[in-house]
């Protein structure tokens, strides 16, 4: 049966704020996720807080919910490919660090509710594991109905999360995403730093909340996080 669009919409703020729950629930997900770690993140850090696209987004600068999942990977880990070609500055570590997020075990339960929101009106969005994890992520790329490729560079792709990824122009939303995954390889301590930067945000209200993504939400939020990166990741190691 056809999905009316409110319907689509709880559909996906529900996948937003309660997809990390059943994750929860499995013993051993913190010694799985163990290698993943957050770090300092905030406006004064990092340069993802003045992208462009936030003053659209978030025009009265609202408080944000923001996090980054860091997992990092010694050399001798990595597909042996993949290293090579970051070290000449090509993209395939992130873009294969991005197959390994969207098409692998983390996002499967995620991706699946998504599918219930497929319409001929998205159905050129990527949606299979197979489109996923085949995918370079070009700007303009649209995932699940939700996501949209914003840019890309050779260690980094950027990605709004809204209901409305194909939207023109953009508008503020009451639960909004813009966040980052990157793949940067430090030559120094030999290991490839591999993050999800993620900032929540209410881009409307007039009187937000100082953390509009907190509690058990933002609770379930970062296990899913760990969770992200740790499939992700596995997608990039021998």
């Amino acid at each position: 049966m056809p999905f009316s669009s409110t319907a689509r919409q709880r559909l996906v703020r529900l996948t937003q704020v309660l997809v990390g729950g059943p994750v929860v629930t499995f013993g051993g997900l913190a010694l799985w996720t163990q290698k993943c770690a957050f770090e300092p993140f905030g406006p004064d850090t990092d340069a993802l807080f003045k992208h462009p696209i936030m003053k659209y987004l978030n025009p009265r600068n609202n408080p944000s919910t923001h996090d980054s999942c860091v997992r990092k990977v010694p050399f001798e880990k990595l597909r042996p490919e993949l290293l090579e070609d970051a070290r000449r500055g090509g993209s395939a570590l992130v873009e294969e660090f991005s197959r390994g997020m969207w098409a692998g075990y983390g996002y499967g339960i995620q991706r699946r509710l998504m599918g219930l929101t497929k319409s001929p009106e998205n159905r050129t969005d990527l949606w299979t594991p197979d489109e996923l994890g085949q995918s370079t992520y070009e700007p303009g790329t649209i995932l699940t109905n939700h996501f949209l490729v914003l840019e890309k560079s050779p260690t980094s792709l950027t990605f709004r999360g809204c209901p409305a990824p194909k939207e023109s122009p953009f508008r503020p939303r009451d639960l909004d995403n813009v966040f980052a995954l990157t793949a940067v390889l430090n030559e120094k301590r030999k290991v490839a730093e591999f993050r999800l930067k993620a900032i929540t945000f209410d881009g409307v209200t007039t009187t937000p909340k100082e953390d509009p993504f907190g509690g058990v939400p933002g609770m379930l939020h970062r296990v899913y996080a760990k969770l992200l990166v740790e499939a992700a990741v596995g997608w990039c190691v021998r």
